[in-house]
Formats: C-alpha cells, structure tokens, sequence
C-alpha cells in the first residue's frame, strides 16, 4: 500500500498552513487552518479531514525522476530521493538525489552543485556527484550523489575528526555555513565526508540574505563561522 511522505517544511501559505506530499510518486499540497502543529492525518491520503489537498504539476523531467525514485527524507533546503534498481536509474555510483521543489530550493541547490563540482576535483571530503545536474526548462532542480551512511552512536567521532575534514573543505577556499556533526556522514570507503553546502561560499564574499545564520552577524563568508558552529557541538 502506497504511503504518504512529506517533501517539505510546513511553511505559510496565505492565511493557512500547508506541506508538500509525495503519493504515488506524485506531488501534492496539504493545507490547513488553525494551528501550525496540528499536522492533518495522512493515513487515508488523498482523502485528507480537515484540510485540502491540491495536485502540484511537474515539467516532464521532474516527472521522469519522481517516476523512478522515492523519497527518504526530507529537510529545509531540498528532499532527498533514492532511484530505483535497473537501468532506467541511470549511474549506480550516484543513486541518491537531491531534488528541489520551489524556486529558493533550487538556487541553493544550483548553488551548491557548483561548490560540489569543484571539490570533486580534489581530495576534498565533500560527497561526490554526478558531473551533469538535474535539468528542465528552469535550469537546475537537483543532482544524484553517491550513497553514504550516518555515523553510528556506536562508533563516535573525536572533535579532531571534524576538524581536520573543516579544514581541508577551508583549505579549497569554502565556509560550510552550516557545519555541524549532522552533517558529516560516511562513504562506502568509510571515509568522513562532509554534506549539505547549499549556504556555502566562497571565503570573504558576501553571503546573500536567505543563507545568512541569525548568529552570525558579519554579511561576509568567514571560516571562523564554521568553527563557532562546530564548537556548539562539543
């Protein structure tokens, strides 16, 4: 039986609330009034009590990869999507996707695919990507990636650790401007690497307003951001 799965944050649609669904490897929006935390009940999806459900329409190449993929999770920025086995999925080095669904979703994610491109030509511990981006008529709306794990509870990093993968990111010229243990996952070599640079920059250039951190003030990239962030951590 096909579930339910949210693509997105709630977030504010006119005077109501509402969330972005995937049912059927299509997308939907789920809105509501009343209070924001009172997330409508999906079990019987699309028949949703208590809000209303709207189909939300794709281009053709959004609609390819949402016809061979699934959700696994989903975060502020972006969602990720595993394709499926066979040839129709393409590279099996990069079976992951990072995929946006609004317009904010995919300046980050384009913005982020270039710093990505670029650390793939070195030794940085950056998760690696597809060379070609995700494309419709819009531009980009996404990238496939290798697969990682998360890192065990069982098996704890030392501070040292991330640390040492700060710096060689720092090294290239790159502030995270989002760093923290969450975002530090394992390759299929067992190596650190380091995740998520949709609000990264380049060192000294100004950071645009949707990607600034309410604590930090400075309007410039600057590593000593990434340090603070880090050591909240430890």
């Amino acid at each position: 039986m096909s579930k339910a799965a949210q693509v997105t944050d709630i977030y504010k649609f006119g005077d109501m609330y509402a969330a972005n669904i995937d049912f059927r490897r299509q997308e939907y929006r789920v809105s509501w009034q009343g209070d924001w935390r009172n997330f409508p009940d999906l079990g019987s999806f699309p028949q949703v009590p208590g809000a209303t459900v709207t189909p939300i329409s794709h281009s053709p190449e959004v609609d390819e990869l949402w016809a061979i993929s699934q959700v696994l999770c989903y975060g502020a920025d972006s969602h990720i999507r595993l394709l499926d086995h066979g040839p129709a999925s393409g590279d099996e080095q990069f079976p992951v996707c990072k995929v946006a669904t609004n317009d904010r979703q995919r300046r980050f994610i384009g913005d982020e695919f270039e710093i990505l491109r670029d650390l793939g030509s070195s030794a940085a511990p950056a998760v690696r990507v597809h060379p070609q981006p995700l494309l419709d008529e819009k531009g980009i709306f996404g990238f496939r990636m290798e697969k990682l794990l998360a890192i065990s509870p069982d098996t704890p990093v030392k501070k040292s650790e991330f640390v040492e993968c700060l710096g060689q990111i720092h090294e290239k010229g790159i502030v995270h401007n989002d760093f923290h243990p969450m975002n530090v996952m394992i390759n299929g070599k067992g190596q650190l690497v380091v995740i998520d640079f949709g609000r990264s920059g380049h060192i000294g250039s100004k950071i645009p307003m949707e990607k600034r951190s309410p604590w930090w003030r400075s309007e410039l990239y600057s590593f000593e951001a990434d340090l603070i962030s880090l050591n909240k951590f430890f």
